[in-house]
């Protein structure tokens, strides 16, 4: 790892090392394994087809290439718009260093929607998985890049053991192999590069044409307007995960029905 990853590594280190102090790992995996099953992110995404593609819509307010995007974001009512929107499922970044998220904005979106619910974190903790289900989301994040291949394993069966699915993000051919080898089912592509933060849009539809069929791809960064949309799905991809270009605009129940090819506004930014 180096550059940004590196940095927002470490400090998920420190910031864990704080969470384990205050809560042992023995009382968050009793709680988490109390709480109830929440809905199944993977068939949500399987649901997803080139006339009806899945949105997951991210909760975001901020980012480390952006800065602030909405730093006064209200979570409760962005969690209710974008379930009246249609969102497919709904990502939460609970990163506080760099994206200004909580595990609490984690809580509020599972208390205001039917949703799956993905937690959006740099994760390579079983603590960090048991957060998740305890805060009652449906995904966590697991990032092949921050994974040896048997963390990936382990932290993917230990998903499924709490009745939940990974979302396992990768950023080429030779991440997929791992993640694949791991159990991966559900399989985000990341346009950008982590290390670097630059974004190529011609990285998912590039390697989405080695998943076998039976592996769900999702697009994530670089989607700003319907026009991105229709590129992924002419690629096979049928779900898509949208942050900036939601929270920005005006009206994110509408702008998810537009990326959905279900309203226009005569514009596709």
């Amino acid at each position: 790892m180096q550059g940004f990853l590196k940095a927002v590594t470490d400090v998920k280190k420190e910031e864990i090392g704080r969470a384990r102090s205050d809560i042992p790992l023995t009382a968050v995996r009793h709680d988490a394994e109390n709480t109830p099953v929440p809905a199944d992110f993977s068939a949500a995404m399987a649901r997803s087809t080139a006339i009806d593609p899945g949105i997951i819509a991210e909760v975001k307010k901020a980012s480390p290439s952006k800065g602030d995007i909405r730093a006064d974001l209200d979570v409760e009512a962005y969690a209710r718009a974008y379930t009246q929107g249609g969102a497919r499922a709904i990502s939460v970044l609970t990163e506080s260093r760099y994206f200004k998220g909580s595990l609490n904005d984690l809580v509020t979106v599972c208390n205001n929607t039917d949703l799956p619910v993905l937690r959006k974190d740099f994760i390579f903790t079983e603590y960090q998985v048991y957060e998740a289900k305890k805060a009652g989301a449906s995904a966590p994040l697991l990032i092949t890049t921050l994974l040896s291949p048997a963390q990936q394993a382990e932290l993917t069966h230990l998903t499924r053991e709490l009745g939940m699915e990974p979302l396992v993000e990768i950023n080429s051919e030779w991440e997929f192999e791992q993640a694949y080898t791991a159990g991966a089912r559900v399989v985000g592509i990341n346009n950008r590069d982590l290390s670097t933060l630059k974004t190529d849009p011609t990285v998912a539809k590039r390697v989405a044409k080695i998943f076998p069929e039976e592996i769900i791809a999702v697009e994530a960064s670089g989607i700003s307007g319907r026009a991105g949309i229709e590129a992924g799905l002419e690629n096979s991809i049928f779900n898509f995960l949208v942050g900036e270009s939601i929270v920005r605009a005006e009206d994110p129940e509408s702008f998810i029905l537009t990326l959905c090819g279900k309203e226009t506004d005569g514009k596709d930014d």
